[in-house]
């Protein structure tokens, strides 16, 4: 699966049904009503990671430069939605 962001593309591992299962689990548990639960979130994105097989390595941007805590975040967050079939078509 391919993910397009910050100029570049990703390459990212497809997620069995198991794992889909298990990411809208952590998803459910990160979203209760209008509250988020902060350690369930990261636990999330911290699957979303190894299910992709990324690793620290891999967050480089279109000009090799290392991307910030936050930008690591949004692309686990927009692989996340493309696992689960959430985010808008290209």
């Amino acid at each position: 699966m391919v993910i397009k962001m910050f100029d570049k593309e990703w390459e990212v591992k497809n997620p069995t049904y198991k794992e889909k299962r298990e990411l809208w689990k952590l998803n459910s548990l990160a979203f209760s009503g209008n509250d988020i639960n902060q350690e369930e979130y990261f636990d999330l994105l911290e699957r979303v990671e190894q299910i992709a097989g990324l690793n620290h390595k891999d967050y480089k941007d279109s000009k090799g430069e290392d991307l910030g805590m936050a930008q690591i975040d949004a692309l686990l967050q927009q692989i996340f939605l493309h696992y689960l079939g959430l985010s808008k078509k290209e």
